[in-house]
């Protein structure tokens, strides 16, 4: 459905890619085949599904290179449990497979369709014809990396196969279309397809959509079984037995992935007297309060025989 079109549209974003900066080159799992590419350098678009047709010259979005890597560090967080590379390297995703891979365009070009921060059509991660999806980085903030990085993720989960996440009261009436979460602070929390804007940690739900409030949506089953990629290989042992990895018995330092609901990362240490121990438990973050983290981490520690 997205064709590009003649040698002067092809010259006209020759020239805006020039006269673009140099986006940083960033991926987050580079041996993945499925792709969601953040265009941040303009792109020209011409497309049947948008804008009625006509072509639109997206601008480049105008963020610095700190801004831009973190809006990737947080979207490439959300997407972190699943097989699928966020990049903002073009190369990488033209090599995707036609029907693993998604483009989201930042862009401030947004007179075109208003109202929105950003717009997607569910389930075209896999159409294989390059229909992109949109971020309008003006109306965010503007320029805002934790809003601009909120709606890649967002749009991104569209692409993936995913509707909104709502909000009812307990008579079953819809109280808000996006979810806005729970929350103050540091342990803030909302719904990655709800609205999470003002929320410190953000997740992929399961939970009511606008389509009715027993009409749930498991967003995890729906990402890993509709896009031709599931989940990351386990990383560490579940088991509780001496096949669990010993990264010292002193002083260490390892680094894991939560890649699932039921997933456990397993470690033994050997003592040979009693003793003190110190353990610190960081989830994935940006700085201060935990910014843009999404792990809740829970620690629990286990004698010899395996007894809490």
């Amino acid at each position: 459905m997205k064709n590009f079109t003649t040698t002067l549209l092809a010259l006209v974003v020759c020239l805006l890619s020039t006269a673009a900066f140099a986006v940083p080159k960033l991926n987050s799992l580079p041996t993945a085949s499925s792709t969601i590419y953040l265009d941040f350098d303009g792109h020209m678009v011409t497309s049947s599904l948008w804008n009625g047709g006509m072509p639109i010259a997206c601008a480049a979005s105008g963020m610095t290179d700190a801004q831009i890597t973190e809006v990737f560090n947080r979207v490439s967080e959300d997407f972190r449990p699943f097989n699928v590379n966020i990049t903002t390297d073009s190369t990488k995703f033209l090599s995707a497979p036609l029907t693993q891979r998604i483009r989201v365009i930042v862009t401030p070009t947004s007179s075109w369709k208003t109202g929105v921060g950003g717009i997607s059509y569910i389930g075209s991660f896999t159409w294989g014809d390059d229909t992109p999806a949109f971020v309008f980085c003006d109306r965010l903030g503007p320029n805002n990396p934790k809003f601009v990085a909120e709606c890649c993720s967002h749009e991104g989960g569209h692409t993936v196969g995913l509707s909104h996440q709502s909000r009812y009261d307990e008579a079953c009436n819809l109280t808000e279309t996006y979810n806005t979460g729970t929350g103050t602070g540091e342990t803030s929390w909302a719904p990655i397809m709800g609205n999470s804007y003002s929320r410190n940690m953000t997740g992929w739900n399961d939970g009511p959509t606008p389509y009715g409030c027993a009409n749930t949506q498991d967003n995890l089953s729906i990402i890993t079984s509709t896009n031709g990629f599931g989940y990351r290989a386990d990383d560490y042992s579940d088991s509780l037995n001496n096949s669990a990895q010993n990264p010292g018995n002193s002083s260490f330092s390892v680094n894991g992935l939560i890649s699932t609901s039921t997933d456990r990362d397993v470690f033994r240490f050997n003592f040979q007297q009693n003793t003190n121990i110190h353990i610190d438990a960081n989830p994935y973050n940006l700085g201060t309060g935990n910014s843009g983290s999404n792990l809740d981490i829970k620690i629990m520690l286990y004698d010899q025989n395996k007894v809490l």
